[in-house]
């Protein structure tokens, strides 16, 4: 199920570009890819860093196939037993995972996902920006991009020190030289939990937030890089992209598959 931003300015650069938006697949260890696509000689996935780019379609599996799919591995949640799943090889064995995949390329792409140190003059400006101490806090800050020499994105969390639980998050846009054009941030993240039967992200779960890179991609279309989001729940498993408008502010695009009951 995709769940459009309210700006929907991901969806309309991706309509604009290739008519399409993306959908959720699902990899199995066999080397496939699984998707409810039944015309395209190909499709072209947004997936984890270190899983394939591309696939080839190469059969279909149905009916039982799809149950036993379903009970062995939690995919295709939401199939019906009386649908179809179009496979794709994408060469070699993967790990179960789910991706987002289109069926035009998109010319000029590139992905990856490195590591930028962040300087003590370049945290003071952060913390400026956001509006934290510069001592005597309990947080976390890493900077990530598609590559060195080009825009990048910092992610902060902010714990309450006695508790130890996520109270504030944020995502820092910059440009290559570390210059700050825009952020988004979240507060009082410890009033509650994000969900029903969610924990409240805590600092002795460092991966927990709300900002999960799987990966990023310089596209097409978009002025700076697209961020591949794991932002799953209890009940659902959701990934997301994620970039900046012109404008500086954060938008999202949102594609989730119920999975509680899956493989029952």
């Amino acid at each position: 199920m995709a769940i459009r931003s309210p700006e929907e300015y991901i969806e309309k650069i991706f309509e604009t570009q290739i008519g399409e938006l993306p959908r959720m697949g699902w990899f199995d260890p066999s080397g496939g890819f699984l998707t409810q696509e039944q015309t395209a000689a190909n499709v072209y996935l947004f997936a984890p860093i270190g899983m394939p780019s591309t696939g080839r379609q190469r059969g279909t599996v149905s009916g039982s196939d799809i149950k036993l799919l379903r009970r062995r591995w939690g995919v295709a949640c939401e199939i019906e037993d009386s649908d179809h799943l179009t496979v794709f090889d994408v060469g070699g064995e993967t790990s179960v995972e789910r991706g987002l995949y289109i069926t035009k390329k998109l010319e000029g792409e590139r992905s990856g996902l490195v590591t930028i140190s962040l300087d003590g003059p370049q945290m003071v400006r952060i913390n400026r920006v956001l509006g934290w101490p510069n001592q005597g806090t309990l947080r976390q800050d890493k900077a990530i991009g598609v590559r060195a020499q080009s825009f990048f994105y910092s992610v902060h969390k902010l714990y309450n020190v006695k508790t130890g639980l996520l109270s504030q998050e944020a995502i820092v846009l910059h440009r290559r030289d570390g210059e700050i054009l825009a952020h988004s941030l979240s507060r009082d993240l410890d009033s509650g939990p994000p969900c029903d039967g969610c924990a409240i992200p805590s600092y002795a779960y460092p991966a927990s937030g709300l900002y999960r890179p799987l990966n990023m991609f310089e596209l097409p279309g978009f002025p700076y890089p697209v961020l591949l989001l794991d932002t799953s729940s209890v009940e659902g498993r959701t990934l997301s992209l994620l970039t900046f408008t012109p404008a500086g502010k954060a938008t999202q695009f949102k594609v989730s598959e119920y999975v509680v009951h899956c493989g029952g």
